[in-house]
């Protein structure tokens, strides 16, 4: 549960940021990061799904890179997440 409880104290301190900023500066920021981040995880997502779509057109050895690579981002990943 440590990287729940990032992603929290994270937001809280954000919130604080946020919390005396007031004006149309502040919401037509909040409109542009919302609008990016959904680009971004709409991107991720159809990444995802074409990456899927391919195992099953993969030879052996294509598949156990694939693997191998995923096995590693995972590793990774998993070392900056407390």
């Amino acid at each position: 549960m440590g990287g729940s409880s990032a992603v929290i104290a994270f937001l809280e301190k954000l919130a604080s940021v946020f919390s005396s900023v007031s004006g149309i500066g502040f919401w037509l920021f909040l409109v542009g990061f919302t609008l990016i981040l959904l680009i971004a995880a709409a991107f991720l997502v159809r990444v995802l799904v074409n990456l899927i779509k391919l195992i099953p057109n993969m030879t052996t050895s294509q598949f156990l890179r694939f693997i191998l690579a995923a096995g590693i981002i995972l590793v990774v990943v998993g070392l900056f997440i407390p």
